[in-house]
């Protein structure tokens, strides 16, 4: 008699055949093919009459793991062009998955916030002088020379911000030509 496993609700859950695998990670058959021959862990080894059985836990571990030294050398323009497919679509998944846990937050809105806290320090750096002159009574040359300090180490600042995205070029009206 052969020895049958019973598994609780969870782990029945888990286990899929290529096709239900394929459809849970919006992929095609041929790219969980693809898979099985870069090493996607499998329960039990398809054969005639007898479907694969995957879990899927264990392929998503596999998938969207951690990249091994391997897996980093990937160059997906050497690929067969289904697995190079799927290679993208899992990228995209993956990059997806990051946005959707914060690891990866899009460039325009860290521009935004930088801007946004650059903006609140340039106030409050602004208003020191006034403050010092407020409280303490210091002659206004004095305060001038403050004033002028800060606007210098801002403009500095501006300027190193300034380097790491480029602006976008003013557009050349049309009847002028660029110089």
């Amino acid at each position: 008699m052969s020895e049958v496993t019973k598994l609780n609700g969870a782990q029945a859950l888990r286990r899929l055949n290529k096709s239900e695998l394929a459809q849970f990670f919006e992929v095609s058959p041929q790219a969980v093919d693809g898979w099985i021959r870069r090493g996607c862990p499998y329960v039990e080894k398809g054969r005639p009459g007898q479907p694969w059985v995957f879990d899927a836990l264990d392929v998503a571990k596999w998938r969207f793991g951690e990249q091994t030294e391997s897996q980093a050398l990937i160059d997906p323009d050497l690929l067969p062009p289904t697995d190079r497919k799927a290679w993208y679509e899992s990228e995209a998944k993956r990059r997806e998955l990051q946005k959707g846990d914060r690891e990866l937050i899009p460039a325009s809105e860290v521009e935004h916030c930088v801007a946004r806290a650059f903006s609140t320090l340039a106030q409050g750096l602004r208003s020191v002088p006034d403050n010092i002159e407020r409280r303490t009574g210091c002659a206004p040359e004095l305060i001038e020379a403050i004033e002028l300090a800060l606007e210098s180490e801002m403009s500095a600042i501006a300027d190193l911000l300034s380097e790491l995205t480029p602006m976008p070029e003013d557009p050349v009206p049309e009847d002028k030509e660029p110089v």
